[in-house]
């Protein structure tokens, strides 16, 4: 079976803070040609509305469409009130211990007006309220390079889409459909699993998966798939799957860490450019992905066949990352990765109805991710290393925290969270 081509480690290469220059609390000593253009236009607007407001046009409209002075001004608060919410969010992830120290000053903070946050880069004497500042900037221009990004914009309309393909061409062949509890446990060595049906025994974790049965033909036999979990999302418009606790079950339900913003979806986004050292959403193709649990390794192969069929075959998914068949494959996973983690992903180029006559069709990415019932069950165990939530730490205590948190500035104050 092809399997498409090769993917490359999510951080082959990439230098997170090199591309994230405005974050380096050294800005001015290793780029100093920024640093003199930055304080270039804070001369030229520290003064005067006129040339302050000449310059957020620019920055938040298309050419030739301006807007007043103080709509620009409300436009430019909101992006950076969304950059402040999402440090506060972040800093929930701390331990409790830590949160006090790396809390921003009020004065900081509080700012939504950028030409004030600029006098503070060129005019404080407090290295740590410089910094802050210039992060607070720079996370504001993120957010908004998300919400002006095409793709983005777009992501639900895509969503739909393929999600109403998949219900047409694929989820047509559903016989029936029932709620299963499925009870397992894990060995001391963290990777041995049992599993069963039915409630759960004594040091058991039981899960509820809606599961799908479907029967269709498949190279001229009729086979059996069951899928015990399937969904479609987008970035912007779902993030991680909450584990919630019941009387006797969990199940999985769709979360949003960050539902103090104002556009919580969009931090997801941000999150994911900050840890890949991405400067653009555009360098995030994944912001439609679907995933599918079946029952074993036979059960993938029928499903991976059935999407191939449906989609335009094999040669169609691209950068695959297989460690269910392929154990040389787990260099090819994000580097945050628990040991026992694994599943098969990849990427396929899906095309759009061209939208006016004369048009043509256009490509959109959607990321797929399989995964057996035990691979799936392994990862979210709660002492698992592998689990959910302890991977989302991770992502942000080795590739995020220190970017917006950096020894530099914080010392032992930042790295002691990783103890904690």
């Amino acid at each position: 079976m092809g399997n498409g081509s090769p993917a490359e480690p999510e951080h082959a290469g990439i230098d997170a803070r090199r591309a994230h220059a405005t974050l380096d609390p050294l800005v001015i000593e290793r780029y100093p040609e920024f640093y003199r253009s930055v304080y270039r236009l804070y001369l030229a607007i520290r003064d005067t509305d006129r040339a302050y407001g000449d310059f957020i046009n620019r920055l938040l409209n298309p050419p030739g469409a301006p807007r007043t002075f103080d709509a620009n001004l409300l436009t430019a608060a909101y992006y950076l009130n969304e950059a402040q919410r999402y440090i506060d969010s972040l800093l929930e992830l701390f331990p409790r211990r830590q949160r006090i120290w790396l809390r921003p000053g009020r004065k900081v903070a509080e700012m939504r007006d950028l030409r004030e946050l600029l006098g503070v880069l060129f005019n404080s004497g407090d290295r740590r309220e410089v910094f802050e500042a210039q992060r607070l900037i720079y996370l504001a221009r993120l957010f908004l390079s998300v919400a002006a990004t095409w793709q983005v914009q777009r992501g639900e309309l895509h969503r739909d889409f393929f999600a109403d393909f998949l219900e047409r061409e694929f989820f047509c062949h559903t016989v029936s459909t029932r709620d299963v509890d499925i009870a397992f446990g894990i060995g001391s060595d963290g990777m041995q699993i049992t599993y069963h049906d039915g409630p759960a025994r004594r040091g058991e974790e039981a899960w509820r998966f809606h599961l799908r049965e479907l029967n269709f033909i498949q190279d001229g036999w009729p086979v059996r798939l069951h899928v015990y979990f399937y969904s479609c999302r987008s970035k912007r418009e779902v993030l991680p799957y909450r584990y919630v606790r019941g009387r006797e079950v969990y199940e999985l339900r769709t979360r949003e860490r960050w539902s103090s913003l104002a556009r919580p979806r969009d931090a997801a986004i941000v999150s994911k450019m900050l840890r890949k050292g991405a400067t653009s959403p555009r360098e995030i193709p994944d912001i439609v992905g679907a995933m599918f649990i079946a029952r074993d390794l036979c059960e993938v192969e029928i499903l991976k066949e059935a999407l191939f069929d449906i989609l335009g075959g094999p040669m169609k998914i691209r950068n695959v990352v297989d460690t269910l068949t392929r154990g040389a494959d787990r260099q090819l996973l994000n580097r945050f990765s628990g040991a026992g983690y694994e599943v098969f992903k990849g990427e396929l180029d899906l095309l759009y109805p061209a939208e006016w006559p004369g048009g043509e069709p256009y490509a959109f990415t959607v990321e797929l991710q399989i995964y057996t019932l035990e691979t799936y069950l392994r990862t979210i165990h709660a002492k698992h290393y592998a689990s959910h939530h302890r991977l989302k730490r991770r992502q942000f205590l080795e590739g995020i925290a220190p970017l917006l948190f950096p020894d530099e500035i914080y010392g032992a104050g930042r790295r002691a969270s990783h103890r904690g």
